[in-house]
């Protein structure tokens, strides 16, 4: 190498910390990338800044280069990087530092290096809840239990009983760490969320013991709900914040409840209209007659039936049906024709007397009937 050492490389100093590392990294790879820069020398000088940043870049690496020293280390990695076929020591495929190259050029990679997760928001809950076609059509509120994470009040949320919180030691605050795959084919290395810290990048102090340093408990809450009037079944309301319980610092998650409504006997929804159905007896369907409806909030409207309806024929009771965007729908009413079953003397007297009327009317019209032909026929002779 040119250079003196691989902070020369990278025109850093010795404690120059993780973000300038990779900032000086970054700069200096867009300047002397062979695509860009036709300097001689571009890419051997390329190949330095990238051998240079996968030891300063790693943690351990890094505190290995500064304790043996430059040539110690070089030399090293020599002997540990060189030798022949499946017997010796083979090749080592550590692929860690090409997603910083990807990072550079194109903003990100697949393989690019992660730092710091950081405080990570909770989880997102989803309930489901049944609500009578009433409550869905006027809308109520409903009170339902809810089983989440709450920040562990002794340790507030940190998992630590003295509140405070150390680097993790085996991925160095990362939350993530590395693990090596020895094959026939060489060394391969992956990153994995760190088992210590299970991401976080950082362990109590001093275990809670109420926890057991998760920074979480499972609690049982009842909250209210408010369900808006027209809701239909497969919405889903938010409740901001109810959901589990983020990191220290982070948002909980929030609880999205799923609505189901349940059929109802009486009343059917069409959209914004409602329908229902009525039964009149056969003689107020003929001559007419008016009947109480009880609407989907349990009151009473007078509904006129006019004179010869015909059986399933649907009258409409304006703005009695769901209540929503502004104007009410309206409320359908199908009307049955009951035909009695059971009829006392009097009313068999009364239908018998019916269709002998209808039989004379049948009569009276047939004779109309042949009366004009006969006309027609004696009118033609002349």
């Amino acid at each position: 190498m040119g250079a003196k050492n691989y902070y020369d490389v990278l025109n850093v100093s010795k404690d120059a910390n993780e973000q300038e590392i990779k900032k000086a990294y970054r700069t200096l790879t867009k300047k002397y990338h062979p695509d860009v820069c036709k300097e001689e020398g571009a890419e051997e000088k390329f190949k330095e800044i990238n051998e240079a940043y996968s030891v300063l870049s790693d943690s351990q690496k890094r505190a290995q280069y500064d304790h043996m020293g430059h040539e110690t280390f070089t030399n090293a990695s020599k002997g540990q990087y060189t030798g022949g076929g499946f017997g010796g020591a083979g090749f080592n495929a550590d692929f860690g530092g090409f997603g910083d190259i990807f990072d550079a050029f194109f903003g990100g990679g697949a393989g690019q290096r992660r730092g710091p997760r950081g405080p990570q928001p909770g989880a997102d809950l989803l309930m489901r809840v049944q609500v009578t076609l009433k409550d869905a059509v006027l809308g109520t509120s409903k009170d339902i239990d809810v089983m989440h994470t709450e920040a562990c009040e002794e340790c507030e949320g940190t998992g630590s009983s003295t509140k405070k919180t150390l680097v993790c030691p085996r991925c160095v605050g990362s939350g993530q760490e590395r693990r090596e795959n020895r094959t026939p084919f060489g060394s391969f290395v992956s990153m994995t969320t760190c088992s210590q810290c299970r991401g976080r990048g950082k362990i109590p102090e001093q275990t809670c013991s109420k926890c057991g340093g998760s920074g979480h408990k499972k609690v049982k809450r009842t909250i209210t709900v408010n369900i808006p009037a027209g809701i239909e079944s497969g919405m889903r309301l938010r409740m901001e914040g109810y959901g589990e319980a983020g990191d220290p610092g982070a948002s909980n998650g929030d609880l999205f409840i799923e609505v189901d409504v349940l059929v109802d006997s009486k009343f059917k929804r069409l959209g914004d209209n409602l329908e229902t159905s009525v039964s009149v007896s056969a003689a107020g369907a003929a001559v007419g007659t008016k009947v109480d409806i009880t609407t989907i909030d349990d009151r009473e409207v007078e509904l006129k039936v006019p004179a010869g309806i015909q059986h399933g024929t649907a009258l409409k009771i304006p703005g009695e049906g769901v209540r929503r965007r502004g104007r009410p729908g309206d409320l359908l009413v199908r009307v049955n024709i009951a035909i009695p079953k059971d009829l006392g003397d009097e009313e068999k007297e009364l239908y018998k007397r019916l269709l002998e009327i209808e039989s004379e009317k049948k009569d009276s019209k047939k004779a109309g009937f042949f009366q004009g032909m006969m006309g027609k026929k004696k009118g033609s002779k002349k």
